[in-house]
């Protein structure tokens, strides 16, 4: 699966390439780079995002029954964003983790347990976004097709959820109180909020209704399980300009909006990642040292 995923990722960057020898203009950039400078977009951009996050961060302090600060929720989220756009893999989720045990009230193995959960949340929020957006969108063949995958895998989560794998199976129970009550309701709907306050920037970016740019924006995100770059340079703007050419966008148009919307991602994870390393410190050191300890299994 991993070799899967590795070679999709890899075909997605060599058409990223290909675009870009084919659509590249660094006048048309720079225009819709000052377009998006002088209608002070970046203020909604901004706000947009961070919104997103701290509705992810109180969706995760929740989940942890409170254990965790909004403040402390906030700084993991913020370290994983830096770390995933450093690497060519999900690193930051590992380090997700190390940020949220620090105070030592909430073990490795729970903390883990909740980036997984709410990880898979994330994408089944996205995946069905895309598949109903696939369903307004495309022709009746694909559409029908769309709706088939989308129950196939309902199914498939019900089924992992009841009958988890041996690893998870200590921390099933946890799972479901949680999310079947009020307060996974609530997780869920904060995740959803998320996903449509991170809209913003595309929707700020390139004029779109604000569905279609929840679409997008979603389908994009989803796109990021075959990341095989630091941050998924390529990844990213392939699946973009592909989702913005389905709803009629220019190609060309398509893939200058990608490269805006991601180099903002980009200098917004380096900027908080500064904020949080000298607001709330970790020792990788001694977290990756311990990472095969029993704490894991507590």
């Amino acid at each position: 699966m991993r070799t899967f995923f590795r070679i999709i990722g890899f075909l997605l960057v060599c058409i990223f390439l290909w675009m870009s020898m084919m659509l590249f203009d660094m006048q048309s950039l720079t225009n819709k780079l000052q377009q998006l400078l002088s209608m002070e977009a970046l203020f909604w951009m901004t706000i947009g995002y961070a919104f997103a996050f701290v509705l992810r961060a109180y969706a995760w302090r929740l989940y942890l029954r409170n254990t965790i600060t909004l403040g402390e929720a906030l700084a993991g989220l913020c370290y994983s964003l830096l770390f995933n756009h450093l690497s060519p893999v999900k690193a930051g989720d590992m380090v997700r983790v190390a940020a949220v045990t620090k105070k030592g009230r909430v073990s490795w193995a729970v903390a883990l347990q909740s980036v997984i959960v709410l990880r898979t949340l994330d994408l089944l929020v996205l995946v069905v976004i895309a598949g109903m957006g696939a369903i307004f969108l495309w022709n009746e063949q694909i559409s029908i097709t769309a709706g088939i995958v989308l129950v196939l895998m309902g199914m498939t989560a019900g089924v992992m959820l009841w009958r988890s794998p041996r690893f998870v199976a200590s921390h099933v129970m946890n799972i479901k109180e949680v999310l079947f009550s009020q307060t996974g309701v609530f997780i869920l709907l904060l995740t959803i909020g998320s996903w449509v306050a991170e809209a913003a920037i595309i929707y700020t970016l390139a004029s779109l209704t604000i569905w279609e740019a929840i679409w997008v924006n979603s389908i994009t995100i989803a796109g990021q399980v075959f990341q095989f770059t630091p941050g998924g340079i390529g990844t990213y703007e392939t699946v973009m300009t592909f989702a913005l050419g389905i709803i009629g966008v220019a190609a060309r148009d398509g893939y200058e909006w990608a490269l805006l919307s991601h180099g903002f991602k980009f200098i917004f994870s380096y900027v908080t990642g500064v904020i949080v390393l000298v607001v709330f410190p970790i020792q990788f050191t001694k977290y990756w040292l311990q990472r095969g300890e029993k704490r894991w299994s507590k």
